[in-house]
């Protein structure tokens, strides 16, 4: 009996080529879809200087890359900023970005949007809503009910209480706990070990215990 080999006919190219760019590239590679519908082609990025140790090759500018029959995307960029810039050509082209998810435990109808990207151990609770190119980093648990905007960056070791309200744009980082019912409004930001009791207005960042607006000076 003979065992005819698959062809696979999706590409996987990750914007950004950084050490985050390399860490999903490895995630994508550990996802079982991996050799079966897709395969990792390679990188984005327009950074010169870049040293990219990986064997993968960065196959050009996310600015001005044309995109090609069978190639799909994920984003690897931490910045909401960024992640905006870096894919606005290539969705004004009708680019796929995938939801790359190889450990997601999720509660029942949960709403996963296009570009969504989830490391290891990240637990999503019924009915909780996601936006487009939203990253949740390994071992956060986010609470039933929760709905969480485009664009967001959420580090590791998060906990979102259940009905909060993330914004777009918004980062959370690693450590921080949001409590039930909280609402984060557009483009703020959520200091490291953060605990948050109040809610936090428009393009704010706020740290501590318990949080509380900062500016940096």
């Amino acid at each position: 009996m003979t065992t005819e080999q698959k062809t696979v006919s999706n590409h996987v190219l990750i914007v950004g080529a950084g050490g985050f760019g390399r860490a999903t590239a490895s995630l994508a590679r550990s996802d079982l879809a991996c050799g079966v519908a897709w395969d990792v082609k390679g990188f984005l990025d327009n950074r010169v200087d870049l040293h990219n140790p990986s064997d993968l090759p960065i196959l050009g500018d996310p600015l001005t890359y044309q995109v090609q029959e069978g190639d799909i995307f994920v984003c690897a960029l931490g910045d909401p900023a960024a992640k905006r810039q870096y894919s606005a050509n290539l969705r004004k082209q009708g680019a796929n970005f995938i939801i790359l998810r190889p450990d997601l435990t999720t509660g029942e109808r949960v709403q996963l949007s296009p570009g969504g990207l989830f490391e290891r151990k990240v637990s999503l609770g019924p009915d909780v809503q996601v936006g487009e190119l939203v990253t949740i980093l390994s071992t956060t648990i986010v609470g039933y009910d929760v709905q969480i905007g485009d664009y967001c960056q959420i580090a590791s070791f998060v906990f979102i209480g259940g009905g909060a309200r993330i914004g777009n744009d918004v980062v959370i980082h690693p450590h921080a706990t949001i409590l039930p019912g909280i609402t984060i409004g557009d483009g703020a930001v959520v200091g490291a070990g953060s605990v948050v009791i109040r809610d936090v207005a428009p393009r704010t960042t706020v740290m501590g215990n318990p949080a509380k607006p900062f500016s940096f000076r």
